[in-house]
Order: C-alpha cells, then sequence, then structure tokens
C-alpha cells in the first residue's frame, strides 16, 4: 500500500515536472517571437530605425545602471546601519569596561584598608583564630571577585579589539561602496549625455507634423501586433487558480503610481489620434505598483514606450506601465497586488519623466478612471 502511494506521489512530481519544463519552454518561444517582432521594427536602413536602435541601447543602459545604483544605495544604508550598531556596541563595552574598573580599583582600595597583610603576618600577630578566620575569608572574597573582575575586563577587552576589527572591514566596505556608486553616477550622466543626443537626432528626423503622425502611427500598430503577439502566446500559458477575477475589481484599483494626471484616456494626441491610457507625472525614480496579480508578459525596450512592462490578468484583461527607469521583473514572474515592478523615468523618448499607464481587454484600450479608486 505504501509503494502505491509513492508511486502516486513520484507520478505527480513527473507531472509537475513536466508541466513547469514545457511554460519555461512557452515563455522561451513567447521571448523569441517577441525579439522577432522588435528586430522587425528596427528597420536599420533608415536613420529613424538606428536612432532608434541607438535609444534603446542608450535607455537600456540606463535602466540597469539606475537599479544597480539604488541596489548600491541601499547597501550603502545597509552597511552605514551595521556601522552605527558596530559604534554603538562599542560605546556600551568602553562604558562597561570603566565601570570593571572602577570596581576593581574600589576592591583593591577595600583589601588596602583592611590592612593590607598577607596570611604570614596575621598568623605571627596570633590574632584570636575567629578574627583570623573572618579576616582569611575576606580576603579569600575579595581575591575571587578581583580574579572575576579582571577575567571580565579581559573579556570585554578583547571583544572590543574584535569589534574594532569589524569596524576597520565595514568602514572599507562602505568606501567602496561610495566609491562604486560615485562611478556608476558618473556612468550614469554619460548615458544620459549621450541620450540627450540621440533625441535631438529624433527630432531632426521627426520635424513635420505628418512624419510625426506616421511614426505614431506606425508604433501604435506595432502595439497592436505585439498585444496580439502576447495574446495568442499565452493562451496554452497556465495561469494560476489564486487569481481574482480582474473584472471584480472594476473601480477598486489602486493608483500605479502617485502624481498629477497629465494626459487622460480620449484626449487629442495628434490629429485624430487619441490617448489610449494616462499619463502620470512623478519623480525620477519613484516606484511603479501592479494594480492587481498576474503575470508578467513582457518587460523589456518597446520603441516609442521605452522600458515596458505588460502583465497578463487573465480572462483577456491586461495592464500596461511604460517610459520607466529601470525594471525589476522579467517574462514569466508572477506578481500580487502592490507589488514594485519598475521605477518612474522617461524612456522611450519623453522629455519628462512620467509614468504611461493603460487597461486593455481583449486587445481593446479600457479607461483607466473607471478601474481605479483613487483616480
Amino acid at each position: 500500500m505504501c509503494r502505491f502511494w509513492i508511486s502516486i506521489l513520484l507520478l505527480s512530481l513527473t507531472i509537475i515536472t513536466v508541466a513547469n519544463a514545457t511554460t519555461e519552454e512557452q515563455l522561451h518561444q513567447l521571448t523569441l517571437r517577441i525579439q522577432q517582432l522588435q528586430t522587425q521594427m528596427h528597420n536599420t536602413r533608415t536613420q529613424y530605425g538606428r536612432l532608434q536602435r541607438q535609444l534603446q541601447n542608450s535607455e537600456e543602459d540606463i535602466g540597469e545602471i539606475a537599479r544597480r545604483l539604488e541596489t548600491l544605495h541601499s547597501a550603502h544604508i545597509d552597511k552605514e546601519n551595521t556601522l552605527a550598531d558596530l559604534e554603538n556596541q562599542q560605546l556600551t563595552l568602553q562604558t562597561q569596561l570603566k565601570t570593571q574598573r572602577q570596581v576593581l580599583a574600589q576592591q583593591v582600595r577595600a583589601a588596602y584598608i583592611m590592612g593590607h597583610q598577607d596570611y604570614l603576618k596575621l598568623w605571627l600577630n596570633q590574632e584570636y583564630p575567629v578574627t583570623i578566620g573572618r579576616v582569611l575569608t575576606y580576603y579569600d572574597y575579595f581575591n575571587r571577585a578581583r580574579s572575576r573582575q579582571i577575567a571580565s575586563i579581559k573579556g570585554i577587552l578583547q571583544r572590543l579589539n574584535q569589534l574594532h576589527d569589524t569596524i576597520e572591514l565595514e568602514t572599507t566596505d562602505l568606501n567602496q561602496l561610495v566609491k562604486n556608486h560615485t562611478q556608476k553616477k558618473a556612468e550614469l550622466e554619460l548615458n544620459y549625455q549621450e541620450r540627450h543626443k540621440i533625441l535631438g537626432q529624433l527630432a531632426k528626423t521627426l520635424e513635420s507634423q505628418s512624419k510625426q503622425l506616421k511614426r505614431l502611427r506606425e508604433d501604435k500598430r506595432h502595439l497592436e501586433t505585439l498585444l496580439g503577439t502576447l495574446k495568442e502566446a499565452i493562451k496554452n500559458i497556465p495561469q494560476t487558480p489564486e487569481l481574482i477575477p480582474f473584472a471584480k475589481l472594476k473601480g477598486q484599483l489602486p493608483m500605479p503610481v502617485k502624481g498629477r494626471v497629465l494626459k487622460q484616456f480620449g484626449e487629442q494626441l495628434v490629429s485624430h489620434l487619441k490617448w489610449q491610457g494616462m499619463l502620470i507625472a512623478a519623480k525620477k525614480g519613484e516606484k511603479v505598483q501592479v494594480v492587481a496579480s498576474g503575470r508578467i508578459v513582457f518587460a523589456q525596450w518597446f520603441r516609442n514606450l521605452g522600458l515596458l512592462v505588460i502583465v497578463d490578468h487573465g480572462e483577456g484583461y491586461m495592464s500596461l506601465y511604460a517610459h520607466n527607469q529601470s525594471l525589476y521583473t522579467k517574462t514569466g514572474d508572477w506578481v500580487k497586488a502592490h507589488d514594485i515592478i519598475a521605477s518612474v523615468g522617461n524612456s522611450g523618448g519623453r522629455k519628462i519623466s512620467a509614468l504611461y499607464f493603460e487597461i486593455r481587454h481583449q486587445g481593446e484600450p479600457q479607461a483607466p478612471r473607471k478601474w481605479l479608486r483613487d483616480f
């Protein structure tokens, strides 16, 4: 009977392993299809295509460096806190050492006051036996107390030496973090300067409104192609049974980031083109939270939208988060509502830092204000 249940367990584990392997392969195929789409978009035969490729490389570098800078900043804070704790411990031990030395000094003075006599002198003085016994007991007590105090002082001094070494090590690490932080910040500034040059060249290629309109139409078509690709690809990828139906969350979703709404759904973009989502102004580096649980189906740079995250919420619902500075997730990751998935930036060619946010159902844009509770 036991062998039967073991066989069942092994079979279940095999099925789970195969399912996971299948899902990973499906996600890999999805990534390859997205890469093919990206390649098609970057038509290097044109000046615009070459500049877009350069812009992508520059903004991806900026995103990675910014992410590393934040990691270094967090590590720097942790090191400073550790160093402060160690220094507090050092102060505590120094206080204890001072106290122990004072106690030892008091004991020495007490022994001196009692006569500072050795055992032989006491016997030769022919004192009463009771007196001698009492004095000898006192001597024995003080000797043991002094031994304990001396041992305690030695222990404190040893711990102080260890703390001193640890503090020196932590200080060295902290200085190295500061050096790395400064270096990465300089790299970031160089990337921003390179990005600024590229944006200037891009602006020259789109001087007329007709050219801008043409590019925006192309970008809209490419985004719809991407969403269509994602929709087809995720059909056979297993969904978690724990997802709350997205439709039931209407009017209850949190804002993906706090900030002033610059553009709203339905406002005019260029000519007859309209905004299909909302643009929220926020400081560069502000954390972007996902509005509901789901799975990351896209997390990389996309033309005109910069560093983009797309989350599949099931039942044909998706949310899009664009123009990010850094991405903290990758394709295939599961996320829960309020999880941090990116940081606000101005990638994709924007001049100011802001988050572009969309909600789509079966590929069709939805008005975010109907879904967000804090709109």
